[in-house]
């Protein structure tokens, strides 16, 4: 088979280049050369997040083995961000460009860190949910897997993902006191050099997700094996490094919780992304009652000078006059954020980046990052989160055809560049929140209307669709209102709606928000 490893010049990609060596046609892909003493058939360095380089490094490939969100994501000067977006980047570019390759598997490299909240004693299983912390070293393997199952849904691969335990060799853990969480290098190798060989049944479709988890042999484990014994793919450790074991052993604990952020009085307010109409329609009713700060990469002049409104009606920002002020901020600048959020009490990110393949996922999901480490910093714990609706991709993978969708389905983005990156970004946001006990209204929008200005159209109203000013005032209410039941809770803001698509109820009943404009004279009888 033609084999491609991503993240080759870490450990297990060299060891797979070395055992395939007299087998396959082996092609290692990293940021970096190779470290000395290692070869490969084939090694080029490059960049997997450029979509061209994506391409290229995959082209002519049956399998592709994808180690890079867990591999080191370059020199040791590589920034936290960076390791996020390598990770979400590069798997959103190689799945693209998987099925046209020729490519029909994908393994993808993961890890059962995942799961440290559990308690060790626990028997944590495949179907058990992740519980990654809110770090880069979590994030970046969590984020691929969810980019590389949600976009699965609408390609034609087969991708098998193995969750995989602390990679070492014998002589690396030489004298060091035993851990569960040890998988045996050669053990790994077995894993992956299954999963490539992994057949569906007949009865099962073809192509899909699989999950397994990869431990080493024997009980003491951190997470126990279960499900990759099974005949599909028939993993059989050889190593449980039982030389280590001592008789006073026990199953590690769960590892402890962050601090929660406690509540405060919200009177400062911070706004990202308010030289877009969704912060300009909120910003003029937040000002009655709060201090405001104003933040946008452009200057807010600027863009009101510039006087080109997002569609027809829609509303410009707006400067007031002190004590509200008005900032230049970079969302993807961790240190600009951080800035912006000193002295404030909650956040409002109205942050997004629709078609530009890069700096859709630098705002939408490394802004998203920045702004939820941000206010875990600063103290600060109401953080109104806004973007598209999730459950409605271009194809059969959402809930197109489907009625009353409840905000609180699971997302399907599909691979929608503007979805999924939001997906991704809606994903870190909940990690936080559930961290650290954050309150976190997330606002989900379909289309806006300014009543005054549109008039009945082809194609009539979308299921989910709400007024500038309606939408503006949802965004006050998701500042004031009391307590939520869960740190995170979606919203699907629209207006009342006669089409059943997506209930409004939750909004109503938890932020105490009523919309104003039915928009009826866009939905109502035809002439």
């Amino acid at each position: 088979m033609r084999i491609t490893i991503t993240g080759g010049a870490g450990r297990l990609g060299q060891a797979l280049a070395a055992h395939w060596q007299d087998t396959h046609q082996v092609r290692t892909v990293d940021a970096i050369p190779l470290p000395d003493g290692a070869t490969s058939q084939d090694h080029l360095v490059g960049d997997l997040r450029d979509s061209a380089f994506a391409q290229q490094a995959i082209a002519d490939t049956d399998v592709l083995v994808h180690l890079a969100p867990i591999a080191p994501a370059g020199p040791a000067t590589t920034s936290d961000l960076d390791r996020l977006d390598v990770a979400t980047r590069s798997t959103y570019h190689l799945m693209l460009a998987a099925p046209d390759a020729g490519v029909k598997t994908v393994v993808l490299g993961s890890t059962l860190n995942l799961f440290a909240a559990y308690p060790g004693a626990w028997r944590v299983t495949e179907q058990w949910v992740p519980q990654p912390a809110p770090t880069p070293a979590h994030l970046a393997p969590y984020l691929a897997e969810c980019s590389a199952r949600e976009l699965v849904r609408a390609l034609p691969l087969r991708v098998i993902c193995l969750r995989l335990g602390e990679v070492v060799s014998g002589a690396e853990v030489k004298g060091q006191p035993f851990d569960g969480r040890w998988l045996h290098v050669e053990d790994a190798v077995q894993a992956v050099e299954r999963a490539v060989a992994l057949t569906p049944t007949e009865e099962e479709p073809q192509t899909g997700w699989w999950v397994y988890h990869i431990t080493a042999a024997g009980p003491r484990t951190r997470v126990p094996l279960e499900g990759a014994t099974d005949t599909r793919l028939g993993y059989a450790p050889q190593h449980g490094f039982r030389a280590w074991w001592t008789d006073d052993w026990q199953h590690p604990p769960a590892a402890p919780p962050p601090p929660a952020v406690p509540s405060r009085p919200i009177r400062k307010v911070v706004i990202f992304g308010a030289g877009g109409p969704l912060a300009a329609a909120a910003a003029p009713l937040l000002t009655e009652t709060h201090t405001v700060r104003l933040t946008d990469l452009l200057p807010l002049a600027d863009i009101i000078a510039a006087n080109k409104p997002q569609s027809p009606g829609a509303p410009l920002p707006v400067l007031f006059d002190p004590p509200h002020e008005a900032q230049v901020v970079d969302i993807t600048d961790y240190d600009q954020v951080l800035a912006a959020c000193d002295g404030m009490d909650a956040i409002v990110n109205c942050t997004v980046n629709r078609p530009h393949p890069v700096e859709a996922f630098r705002v939408n999901c490394l802004g998203a990052y920045n702004v939820m480490r941000a206010a875990v910093a600063q103290g600060i714990r109401r953080i109104v989160h806004t973007g598209p609706h999730l459950t409605g991709s271009g194809h059969n993978v959402g809930y197109n055809w489907d009625f009353d969708i409840s905000a609180d389905v699971p997302p399907r983005p599909g691979h929608w560049l503007y979805a999924h990156s939001k997906y991704l970004g809606h994903e870190v946001v909940r990690i936080f929140a559930e961290a650290y006990d954050l309150e976190v209204p997330a606002l989900y929008f379909g289309g806006f209307m300014n009543p005054a200005r549109h008039r009945p159209r082809s194609g009539g109203v979308g299921g989910l669709t709400i007024s500038w000013n309606d939408a503006g005032l949802a965004v006050r209410r998701a500042l004031e209102a009391p307590s939520l039941p869960r740190p995170l809770e979606v919203f699907n803001m629209t207006t009342d709606l006669p089409h059943r698509k997506f209930p409004n109820e939750k909004a109503k009943r938890l932020l105490g928000w009523q919309p104003r404009d039915t928009l009826d004279h866009l939905w109502g009888l035809r002439p």
